[in-house]
């Protein structure tokens, strides 16, 4: 990812948050990712996300899903389903100071945050690390 040269204060620093949906996710990648976190965890014998994560979709996609199973398994894994915009809450200047990894090149354009492919995302929020 050497397009993306990382603005962290520490270059080092373990990530404290991730968010994933920014343009915010559809009903499908909310569905999609929900197994993506459940087979990266039980492959890394963990039962909840290794960096506190937040998946971001609309209010109405939210009632959606929220009405089927797979609401109850991504929370279950420890991750927050928000209808935030990720790009407001990094513009944040406290929030903004925070080591934060995402998978959208459109939050790592406009903040500080570290731009990961979804398989890297994934990793790092199954496994933990940088």
């Amino acid at each position: 990812m050497d397009g993306y040269p990382l603005i962290w204060k520490d270059k080092n620093a373990k990530p404290k948050l991730a968010f994933i949906g920014c343009p915010h996710l559809s009903f499908a990648q909310l569905v999609e990712w929900t197994e993506k976190l459940e087979a990266g965890l039980r492959t890394a014998g963990r039962e909840k996300v290794a960096i506190p994560t937040v998946f971001t979709s609309a209010p109405a996609v939210q009632k959606e899903f929220q009405k089927t199973e797979y609401y109850a398994r991504l929370q279950k894994l420890g991750v927050v389903l928000s209808y935030i915009c990720p790009l407001m809450y990094m513009n944040n200047p406290l929030c903004g100071k925070q080591p934060v990894i995402t998978n959208s090149n459109k939050l790592r354009t406009y903040t500080s945050a570290k731009y990961m492919t979804n398989d890297d995302i994934l990793e790092a929020i199954t496994k933990g690390g940088k």
